[in-house]
């Protein structure tokens, strides 16, 4: 072959080559604009619809009390996660509305007919102004929230040590499940609430009244019981045009999601949700906590078992009011290293997680978790809203470890817009999709 010739065919090998290049980038380009078309609008560009403006929205901003901590801290912090990096989270989430409830004419009433539940005599009752109304029976006392009937119910810590000493503190699942019925009794029952697992915890009522985390059940004198709920971050009908490829594509990232059928115009349709927990202020409980101890009335079931229940209730509605666009985790994790975050846990590496928090001194923060949640506060808020829940290991000045976790507020609020009207998702004509 001449060298004439082996110009010529390297000249059209390279145009071959570059077309090839070409035809595989357009192929790429299709499946791509494919693939984002089947996903559903408000996954792909928040719609901010929680508001018709934004301003009303930015107002509810999250403002997370933060602990404080000791003297002479080195806020150095370093990333240690299994993959080295953080994980995939969701760019845009679902955020709902809570449906916070006003006085009502009947209140007294109600709070009347909760007494009587928990055995107290109802009219007994003591206005404590236009707040709350409580009841005292000698070793116990309720106070019920006038607005909203969250309430607070405590008894004498010299009369749990009292009767814990006549018996056998029931086990943690005897405690869950004494704690269950007796909610339910009270007509305490939502869907988000009952996919949540109660945890536990062991509890030691000391000399002084105060409360400690005991060590093992024979040394408990109350099991905590904390009722936990989990919301959708993410939610995707099967009648959906492209529902089994969103649903695969968030499997990669976020983990099996949970199904339930229903019935929509005579076609049964299932809804795959991608759920995360709502967390509290203290990481360790949750807004609903009830104390079960050893039954007083051995012949009562479930109210003699129960010492103290710490009841905040906040509705929130079953369907999202719209999408919002979240910050990167590592800006959160940035900003909490500038000492913005919220720190809500401090402790000891299996230390007590039931007395006052003490503050600390910390020499070196070790991040091993960057995990994405719900906020849900024990005052009255507008919308739940997510957090970064920034976790890991702890080196105090003194060289003993310990755990932590920041919260940081997860919404983009710098680029939240006014609200935007999306088109419809394509529904699919036929039934069974998935």
């Amino acid at each position: 072959m001449t060298l004439t010739e082996a110009a010529f065919w390297t000249k059209r090998f390279g145009v071959i080559a570059l077309a090839m290049l070409g035809i595989f980038g357009i192929v790429v380009i299709i499946l791509t604009s494919s693939s984002k078309k089947n996903i559903l609008p408000q996954y792909i560009s928040a719609n901010f619809a929680c508001t018709e403006e934004k301003e009303a929205f930015l107002t509810n901003k999250l403002s997370i009390p933060s602990l404080k901590l000791a003297n002479g801290n080195n806020m150095y912090f370093e990333l240690q996660t299994d993959s080295g990096k953080i994980d995939a989270l969701p760019d845009i989430i679902n955020i709902y509305k809570f449906e916070n409830p006003i006085q009502s004419l009947s209140s007294q009433a109600d709070a009347k007919i909760l007494a009587n539940k928990f055995g107290f005599t109802a009219e007994k009752i003591v206005r404590n102004g236009t707040e709350s109304y409580s009841w005292t029976d000698g070793n116990r006392t309720l106070v019920v929230l006038s607005k909203n009937l969250n309430f607070t119910l405590k008894t004498n810590p010299t009369y749990i040590k009292k009767i814990a000493a006549t018996g056998t503190t029931p086990s943690e699942q005897e405690a869950k499940s004494i704690a269950v019925n007796f909610l339910r009794s009270i007509g305490f029952s939502t869907n988000d609430y009952s996919n949540g697992t109660p945890t536990t915890t062991l509890i030691n009522v000391n000399p002084d009244g105060s409360y400690s985390e005991a060590s093992s059940l024979s040394e408990a004198e109350l099991v905590r019981v904390d009722f936990n709920r989990n919301k959708s971050m993410i939610t995707i009908p099967s009648n959906i045009v492209g529902a089994s490829t969103m649903v695969d594509s968030f499997k990669k990232t976020l983990g099996e999601p949970s199904t339930e059928s229903t019935i929509i115009n005579d076609e049964r349709i299932d809804i795959y949700t991608f759920n995360t927990a709502v967390t509290f202020l203290n990481t360790n409980r949750s807004n609903i906590s009830v104390y079960v101890g050893v039954a007083a009335n051995k012949n009562e079931k479930y109210l003699s078992s129960i010492y103290q229940m710490d009841y905040t209730y906040w509705p929130i509605q079953e369907t999202a009011c719209g999408t919002y666009e979240l910050i990167n985790p590592s800006i959160a994790i940035e900003r909490i290293q500038a000492g913005e975050g919220s720190l809500v846990y401090l402790n000891d590496t299996k230390g007590d997680t039931v007395v006052d928090y003490t503050p600390r001194s910390v020499k070196k923060f070790t991040i091993l978790y960057v995990n994405l949640t719900y906020f849900e506060s024990s005052t009255e808020q507008q919308y739940l809203q997510p957090v970064y829940v920034i976790s890991g290991e702890v080196i105090f000045n003194n060289d003993t470890k310990g755990e932590f976790d920041f919260y940081y507020p997860a919404i983009d609020y710098d680029n939240v817009q006014n609200k935007i009207v999306q088109p419809a998702p394509q529904v699919v004509e036929k039934k069974g999709l998935l």
